[in-house]
């Protein structure tokens, strides 16, 4: 009943390929692993819930998966307490991953502000 991936203890090839599973639609190597439709819940804003400081919609936040809106690009990404991120950008096909034994304790949207600074790294590699 978990849906959470706060506690794994693994590596950075791991992580990817869970990126790759939710990059794929829940594909792997040809086999249905999850079902499309719960990936795409999983990966889009929950509209039902409210920002308790705000009251607005979330608009950042789906099953476990971060959602960030970085440059128009609708990003959904796992989040670790200490700095681990996988980000799965799919207008890039890509998959980006960082360890990570610290993370930005300041907040911009609702996201650790390294986070950006983690994006435009990976867009200016991508790119």
């Amino acid at each position: 009943m978990e849906k959470a991936y706060c506690c794994f203890n693994t590596n950075v090839r791991d992580f990817a390929r869970l990126g790759q599973l939710i990059l794929n639609k829940g594909m792997w190597n040809g086999n249905r692993i999850i079902s499309e439709e719960y990936i795409n819940e999983a990966t889009t804003p929950k509209k039902n819930l409210l920002d308790k400081a705000t009251g607005d919609i979330v608009d950042f936040y789906g099953f476990q998966w971060w959602i960030i809106n970085y440059k128009g690009i609708q990003i959904p990404y796992m989040r670790g307490i200490l700095g681990q991120y996988i980000f799965v950008i799919p207008d890039k096909n890509a998959v980006v991953v960082r360890l990570g034994h610290t993370r930005s304790k300041e907040i911009i949207n609702h996201h650790p502000k390294d986070v950006y600074d983690y994006l435009e790294d990976a867009f200016l590699i991508l790119d």
